[in-house]
């Protein structure tokens, strides 16, 4: 059985694939002829060559596929079947995606010369047009075929996760050909608004096709996800995935933009004539960063946002994961910045502080100060929005906040043993010359290597004390015993309340064995354990507690 359908499938797409190769190119070669292109003549082998591949290919494909079909109308398995699925999602993962490149091509080449000043060449936009039409149609008889199987055939397990494959990798495909394409049209109609002679890498009629082509692709799927598979993907892994690539990316577009609108403004405010090689003209070199910040902070709000809510109707322990390998690894990035800000801006004030003081003129400390305190802000903004020095329990044990803990160590020491050597060459370099001088240039390297030193330092002793707290304050979070007559742990919960009342004689589930004090017994109804673990997060270290779950209603 399993043969059979590998292959049915492999010739399948084997077929379709040469099928849809050879009707693209058919079509647009023939279209040379059709619109007395001059090349035409020069097309009659490609022609013919072309032409065998759609005469040989689709009826052999045609064969194949009716015997997919009759199979699964007398077998429900063959039609929920894994291999049949791969084959329907990656026939519609490559046709909608390629409709939508070859749809962007034809209306980059339709405007151009309207938009851009390019010349028009209408063969070329019929001949894009043609292969978005014949990916199109591909796509919407493998789509219908899929959405057939999925009403009659109920889709779990690697089905569904095929499906999901396909839906998110589209999804992410014409996410960033929308956000790539309104950025560059904002870009390039400030640009062209403020100084209609600076040239920009994008042209204007590109922009417009990314955008429209992202816009179908993007929205189409996202409007089918939404409306029929929410309640089945909102747990899903790949789901989580492609948010947080999404985040992930807009956020650190977004930031870089921000980072550069903050650096110009600091570099001005200072004095520093050129900063970035900007020139005169601030407002329309603030075209680049400012249409980054635009287009990706909006959407970096709205798919975290998604994130939140698909959150908020409970985490899978994949979600969960991928959720903290984010955080850590925007947290590890975003302390980075930080030290690398706060060491240059360090450096650029100590340089100058010393300069007078062993007799040799000070460096420039305007340029150097604005790039640290770029840096250094939106490094610190960043990491203070995902960093969490006592989270509840099982983050603290989770192995993504333990690789940016001890990553975050490792490159501190390695910062102090560079700037460590960095301070004894200067020492010894004088120590050992023939005739040492303290008015020497070559002595400001001691102040940049002192202040990475510091700053290593600071960022070092603070990760290794939240490293240390994570492995011996952690809350006791003991087993939970049952008795034989308890019902299980998951039972039905009224509205969440919680009610404190000390410590009475009445008899209770085993007490915990802490330090002397008073002690309190905390009842939480309408809460999952984590959620007890993150509102008892921020209780000094030298407190304890145990969550024993009770089944009856008297406790």
């Amino acid at each position: 059985m399993i043969l059979r359908r590998l292959y049915i499938y492999l010739v399948s797409i084997a077929a379709l694939a040469v099928l849809a190769f050879g009707l693209a190119n058919l079509g647009s070669t023939a279209l040379l002829f059709l619109l007395n292109s001059p090349d035409a003549n020069y097309s009659r082998s490609s022609l013919a060559g072309f032409t065998a591949m759609v005469v040989v290919a689709f009826p052999l494909w045609a064969i194949h596929m009716w015997f997919g079909r009759r199979f699964a109308r007398r077998d429900p398995a063959e039609r929920g079947s894994a291999i049949r699925r791969l084959y329907l999602y990656l026939a519609c993962a490559g046709s909608a995606i390629g409709a939508a490149i070859a749809l962007t091509m034809a209306i980059t080449n339709l405007l151009q010369q309207q938009l851009d000043g390019f010349a028009f060449d209408r063969i070329v936009v019929a001949q894009d047009a043609w292969v978005a039409v014949v990916l199109l149609a591909i796509w919407a008889v493998h789509f219908r075929i899929a959405a057939r199987d999925r009403a009659a055939v109920a889709e779990q397990g690697a089905s569904a996760t095929l499906r999901r494959w396909y839906m998110y990798l589209a999804l992410v495909v014409g996410l960033f050909m929308l956000l790539i394409g309104a950025q560059g049209l904002i870009q390039t109609v400030w640009v062209k608004a403020l100084n209609n002679s600076v040239s920009i890498y994008q042209p204007l009629s590109t922009s417009a096709g990314l955008l429209v082509g992202g816009l179908l692709l993007w929205g189409f799927h996202a409007q089918v996800v939404a409306t029929r598979h929410l309640k089945d993907d909102r747990k899903s892994t790949l789901r989580a995935i492609e948010g947080f690539i999404a985040v992930g990316v807009c956020i650190v577009v977004a930031l870089i933009g921000a980072g550069q609108i903050l650096y110009y403004g600091v570099a001005r405010a200072l004095g520093v004539d050129n900063p970035g090689g900007l020139g005169n003209d601030v407002l329309t070199g603030l075209g680049q960063p400012a249409s980054y910040v635009i287009v990706y902070g909006p959407a970096w709000f709205l798919i975290r946002r998604r994130l939140a809510l698909d959150a908020a109707t409970g985490e899978g322990a994949r979600q969960a994961g991928m959720r903290r390998l984010y955080t850590n690894l925007v947290a590890l990035v975003s302390m980075g910045a930080l030290a690398v800000g706060a060491a240059d801006l360090l450096a650029a004030l100590a340089q100058a502080a010393e300069a007078p003081i062993i007799g040799v003129p000070a460096p420039g400390w305007k340029d150097p100060v604005s790039l640290g305190v770029t840096l250094l802000i939106v490094g610190a903004a960043v990491w203070l929005a995902h960093w969490r020095r006592v989270p509840w329990l099982e983050e603290r044990q989770a192995l993504s906040r333990r690789l940016y803990l001890w990553a975050v160590l490792l490159g501190s020491v390695l910062a102090i043993l560079g700037g460590a050597i960095g301070l004894l060459y200067v020492v010894f370099q004088q120590a050992f010359s023939a005739q040492p001088r303290l008015n020497d240039a070559a002595n400001l390297a001691f102040g940049q290597s002192l202040a990475v030193v510091v700053v290593a330092a600071v960022v070092g002793v603070y990760h290794w004390r939240v490293l240390r707290s994570d492995a011996t304050k952690n809350p006791a979070k003991s087993a939970i015993s049952r008795g034989p007559l308890e019902g299980p742990a998951k039972a039905e919960r009224p509205a969440p309340h919680a009610v404190a009342v000390p410590n009475s004689p009445v008899e209770h589930p085993p007490a915990i064995e802490v330090a002397a004090g008073t002690h309190y017994e905390l009842a939480v109804v309408g809460a999952t354990e984590d959620d007890v673990h993150q509102a008892l997060a921020n209780l000094p270290p030298q407190a304890s507690y145990r969550l024993v779950p009770s089944h009856s209603a008297e406790n």
